[in-house]
């Protein structure tokens, strides 16, 4: 073969390290972008490189927790904004095209022991479905049914923001070369149950809550267009197989629907499904290497509880409470962060404790009997207490007073300020973040609980009625005890400020310098100062909403009674009392309930909250795949033929859907490529197989052989093919070189759609046969004279200047506009050629067959 020509157009000469991978997939499908694999000291790394030659971002995708994991395949998002990759040891990871960073890590099943290798991954987008009706939706009430919890979330006002720290700028991201990032971005420090909670991709106005505010700055985005994202991934389905047998699916790419196990030992080679019925159908090969036996037929795998919006509603349900549950949590731990303080930031209790502590240090030693050495704080209280009371100071106090940075005006307000700070922040938190959060999610999981009693529809989602009523009661009391925690802080901020007036009366009326004449008048409320001596100042009630247990408290503990009374009947009882005056008058003693000793550990009550929350949706979200049906039976798959082990396979496939006008029944042609190599040459085996889904026995192969041979003149040259991939509907891509004199490596199309097509024999015996069969059998037909062949017919070629000795692998992109081809040669050279823009003219004819 010729191959000095120059039919094509070179974009760009790429060279790369050694031990680079190009995947079938690695061609962006809508956009002029290629992924590159590198291997570097036992780590993969990810790059994008634009077409033209210029590269966008390098990023390193390990996990840091095994030294040998490597990317085993990868996809594109329906959006082409993402792309996913599949790992072993088994994980997932999405990442993001504009610079590369994980976006989050893909969901996982805790319960399923992963004791295989994921094999595959594909994004299957679903077609949108035509209007039903002219008529517009006029309420716009979208996917939400009228009185659902959806429905009334919509109504309410948005719930208030929490800063986002996923994303954090660091100093390498604010002074690094733009498009080279080194290392993956840090990860948030998730909860096991939030990570692991079954997910949408988050959607925060149906969860009646504000966009989170990045690190760093606002969100850019309003609320028209944040409601309106990914909306093309919408009922798409990211699946990932593994090397046994199973099938991990996931609806819009993040929500679980839960695990397919097919067949052990087996794994699935090829996955596509019908863009018009929640149908996959997929093919199975079992065994390995040079003995592995594909299945000729796909196994159609139907998920009937798809065609419905059960596994969707049960989806944005559980999204919502996820987003709800993990809004409060994050509120929480800013509330217990106000008043505990951390690592970098002063608590609310802090600033007192110290002055008490400091206080502390000028008590003197006093007799055992009188006062212990360890029981100096009893003694600074005792002090503090009389003097409030008598005015009188002992020495410590006045010491303490009249000298040292807290007593200072500066003190006196850096101290107010922070306490101040942390008691309204709390107050507001509880009562206005923290209590209608769990309002919103009792009406959430109200709708969840009357599911549970329609088992004709919901069964397959095993919703259990007591774990639902445990959560409500839980819910309802993480609404009490926020509530409570609101009006303690209030209580709080209260006796603070006029712990601070005592305390800036006292300084004031103890310096010297102050003319007699004009002492302060006292303004503090001396109960209140006392209270918070006692109960505020070192040991405050507020502690106990952070510390002890969870609450397990009653309505009845709290002092609501027991029997329940209807509204008509207080009424009634409110009326007689207005009409006779002398039941207005208190003529009885109304006692307070000592409410001390119960636990009201908000955090505590939260955690244990997400945790059952979850287990109940985890439990759910795999009712897709307990509906899911197959018909598969492996004493039909044949084994590989003997006579195929001394063949090399290359197998790549396209498909074509079509309608049969007859029947109205949807019926895949599937074009197959597979390359035979045997020791008289190589040749390639083209089928078309036309399967009719719905009447599984019928199964039309036609078969065309095309001898790897080109024309030199008069003389026909074999080829040795290193890869070959399908470009569109009438040529394909194929990499190959001149076998006999090692001659240079060239880049061809070659047209198939006109093949002269032998239709073999349609029945049992075909269907049977596996697709590695199928070859043997073809090529024996052809020996035997029974099928033609005819030489390789190219249409145009060019020598690559990337590829010398050794493999080669290619990647295309067919579409209208893309057309393009990206040859990664042994040695880390990639060349990316334009297969539709015109070659030079200087350069000489291609090969033709």
């Amino acid at each position: 073969m010729e191959t000095s020509g120059h039919d094509f157009t070179s974009l760009a000469t790429l060279q790369l390290p050694p031990h680079s991978r190009l995947l079938p997939s690695a061609c962006c499908p809508d956009k002029d972008l290629v992924v590159v694999i590198t291997r570097t000291g036992g780590k993969d790394r990810m790059s994008l490189w634009k077409m033209q030659g210029s590269k966008k971002w390098d990023v390193d995708v390990d996990s840091g927790a095994a030294q040998d994991e490597e990317i085993v395949d990868l996809a594109w998002s329906p959006d082409g904004q993402s792309i996913v990759l599949v790992h072993h040891p088994p994980r997932t990871t999405f990442h993001s095209i504009q610079d590369g960073r994980q976006e989050r890590d893909g969901p996982v099943f805790p319960d399923l022991p992963l004791d295989g290798r994921f094999c595959g991954v594909w994004w299957l987008p679903q077609e949108k479905p035509a209007p039903t009706s002219n008529i517009p939706d006029i309420l716009k009430r979208g996917p939400n049914i009228p009185g659902s919890a959806h429905s009334i979330l919509k109504m309410l006002p948005l719930l208030d923001p929490v800063k986002d720290d996923t994303q954090a700028l660091t100093s390498t991201d604010l002074f690094a070369f733009q498009g080279f990032q080194t290392s993956a971005a840090p990860k948030a420090n998730v909860p096991a149950a939030i990570a692991s909670w079954p997910v949408l991709p988050p959607d925060f106005l149906a969860a009646s809550i504000q966009h989170p505010v990045r690190a760093g700055g606002a969100s850019d985005l309003s609320a028209e267009e944040l409601s309106d994202i990914n909306v093309t991934t919408v009922n798409s389905i990211l699946a990932v197989a593994d090397t046994n047998g199973r099938l991990y699916c996931f609806l819009d790419g993040n929500y679980p629907l839960g695990v397919i196990e097919i067949q052990a030992q087996s794994r699935t080679t090829s996955l596509y499904h019908d863009s018009k019925a929640p149908v996959l159908f997929a093919h199975l090969s079992s065994g390995s290497g040079t003995s592995s036996s594909t299945t000729l037929r796909p196994v159609p795998i139907e998920l009937s509880l798809l065609r419905s919006r059960i596994p969707r509603d049960v989806a944005r349900v559980s999204s919502t409470a996820r987003e709800l549950l993990w809004y409060t949590m994050r509120v929480v731990d800013e509330m217990r962060v106000a008043w505990f303080g951390s690592d970098s930031q002063m608590g609310g209790r802090d600033p007192g404790i110290k002055w008490l502590q400091t206080l502390e240090g000028m008590q003197p030693t006093r007799a055992a009997l009188t006062c212990p050495a360890d029981n100096k704080r009893a003694w600074s209280l005792v002090d503090l207490t009389f003097f409030l009371v008598s005015g009188r100071s002992s020495d410590p106090i006045s010491d303490f007073i009249g000298s040292g940075e807290q007593m200072s005006e500066r003190g006196l307000q850096k101290w107010e300020t922070t306490v101040v700070e942390a008691l309204v922040k709390l107050r507001d938190y509880a009562g206005q973040r923290v209590a209608p959060a769990c309002q919103r999610l009792h009406l959430v999981l109200e709708e969840v609980l009357g599911w549970s009693e329609m088992p004709e529809q919901y069964g397959l989602c095993e919703l259990q009625k007591p774990d639902i009523l445990d959560c409500l009661r839980m819910t309802s009391q993480a609404i009490t005890v926020a509530d409570w925690l609101s009006s303690t802080a209030r209580r709080e901020l209260a006796r603070f400020k006029e712990f601070m007036k005592w305390l800036r009366y006292e300084i004031g009326n103890g310096n010297p310098t102050i003319d007699p004449h004009s002492l302060m008048t006292p303004r503090h409320d001396i109960l209140e100062v006392n209270s918070y001596l006692i109960s505020g100042l070192a040991n405050n009630p507020i502690d106990e909403w952070f510390t002890k247990g969870p609450p397990t408290f009653s309505p009845q503990d709290l002092g609501v009674p027991t029997e329940k009374q209807s509204l008509t009947s207080v009424m009634e009882r409110a009326r007689r009392a207005l009409q006779d005056p002398a039941r207005m008058s208190l003529q009885h003693r109304v006692g307070t309930k000592d409410l001390s000793g119960l636990d009201k550990n908000l955090e505590a009550l939260v955690q244990n909250l997400a945790t059952r929350c979850q287990a109940i949706f985890f439990r759910a979200c795999s009712a897709t795949a307990r509906s899911s049906k197959w018909t598969f039976d492996p004493e039909r798959q044949r084994r590989m033929p003997e006579s195929a082990l001394d063949l090399e396979f290359i197998i790549r496939e396209r498909r074509a859907e079509k309608v049969d006008q007859a029947s109205r029944h949807p019926s895949c042609r599937e074009r197959t490529l597979k390359k035979g190599s045997t020791t008289q040459g190589v040749a390639v085996c083209l089928f078309r197989i036309h399967c009719n889904h719905e009447a599984r026995d019928t199964l039309d192969v036609e078969v065309a052989i095309l001898d790897c041979q080109s024309a030199e003149g008069t003389d026909s040259v074999p080829l040795e093919l290193l890869d070959v991939e399908f470009f569109d509907e009438e040529s394909l891509v194929m990499v190959s070189r001149t076998r006999e004199s090692e001659g240079p490596t060239a880049i061809s199309t070659v047209a198939y759609a006109d093949l002269g097509y032998e239709k073999l024999a349609a029945g049992e015996t075909l269907g049977e046969l596996s697709r590695e069969g199928l070859v043997v059998e073809a090529l024996r037909r052809w020996k035997t004279g029974q099928v033609p062949s005819s030489r390789m017919p190219i249409k145009r070629s060019r020598r690559l200047a990337a590829c010398g000795d050794g493999a080669a692998w290619v990647a295309v992109n067919g579409r209208a506009g893309r057309r393009v081809a990206c040859v990664l040669g042994a040695a880390g050279v990639l060349e990316v050629v334009d297969l539709e823009g015109d070659g030079d003219e200087s350069g000489s004819e291609g090969g033709g067959g």
